[in-house]
């Protein structure tokens, strides 16, 4: 009897010892990870965007300081200069960011294109499309009410002439613009050369197409024959460009009946209209 209550005893504190050691440990780790995380926080952009893929920067900071995350380069608000701090805190070698810019798929202005309907509610992309789908005669174009020019947190939207343009500037590819598009016509695109971009997302027939804006697509196959890399395709009846084919040799470009295929980005011309 007195071996067993012996043993037990010797259990009992053992694991009382243990239990100590575990609850000291831990505290010391928790107090490493919130301190990197807290130092990660620093160096991230506040934009609280989401594009990386977590609630905020704070989720973030947290994934990459307690280890659960190992990819560095998913803040694109941070750039490069966050990216390079992160890296040289973390000791994680990582590789050059690309830098991209959210382009609005869309050219029917004010003087490409009309309207089907007055609207009259609140001047807004999402609140026109519960009415029968937007005023737009396009039903694939931009509204032009400026959802995306309010969710910019970076000044890089601008409605111009009925039409949202991004300046590619300001733009940080943290993609709010994208997530808030009631018609889907906003993409990331990269910067890294320059390449030629179908400015139309109309999947109507030729035909349809040709009456409701002056710059659809009307896939006409013009730009497929004239394309010397093979880099073009017709898909629910508009051009679709292969970006990583594409030499933007402008031979597309200039047999485009409707000039709707330009290159990305022209900066010059659409910066000096803001």
């Amino acid at each position: 009897m007195t071996d067993i209550l012996f043993a037990s005893l010797i259990i009992g504190v053992a694991g009382i010892i243990l239990g100590i050691i575990l609850a000291v440990f831990s505290k010391l780790m928790t107090v490493e990870v919130e301190e990197k995380e807290e130092k990660i926080r620093a160096m991230l952009p506040s934009a609280n965007c989401g594009a990386c893929g977590y609630t905020g920067c704070d989720g973030y900071a947290q994934a990459l300081a307690s280890g659960d995350e190992k990819n560095i380069t998913l803040c694109k608000p941070g750039g490069q200069h966050t990216v390079d701090q992160i890296s040289a805190y973390l000791g994680i070698k990582a590789d050059k960011i690309i830098k991209t810019t959210a382009v609005v798929m869309c050219q029917g202005n004010s003087h490409h294109t009309q309207k089907r309907a007055n609207y009259t509610g609140p001047k807004s992309c999402q609140m026109a499309t519960l009415v029968a789908g937007g005023d737009a005669l396009c039903g694939y174009g931009c509204l032009g009410y400026g959802d995306c020019v309010s969710a910019c947190k970076f000044d890089a939207l601008h409605i111009i002439d009925g039409v949202a343009f991004v300046d590619p500037t300001k733009c940080t590819s943290c993609m709010e613009c994208i997530k808030i598009c009631p018609r889907n016509i906003i993409q990331l695109m990269p910067l890294e050369r320059a390449y030629s971009i179908v400015f139309c997302q109309n999947e109507d027939r030729g035909p349809v197409a040709n009456k409701v804006c002056q710059v659809s697509c009307i896939a006409c196959r013009r730009c497929l024959n004239a394309c010397p890399e093979n880099c073009i395709t017709i898909n629910n009846n508009r051009a679709v460009i292969d970006y990583e084919k594409c030499t933007n040799c402008g031979a597309c470009q200039q047999v485009c009946p409707h000039q709707c295929i330009l290159s990305l980005y022209p900066v010059e011309e659409l910066l000096s209209k803001i």
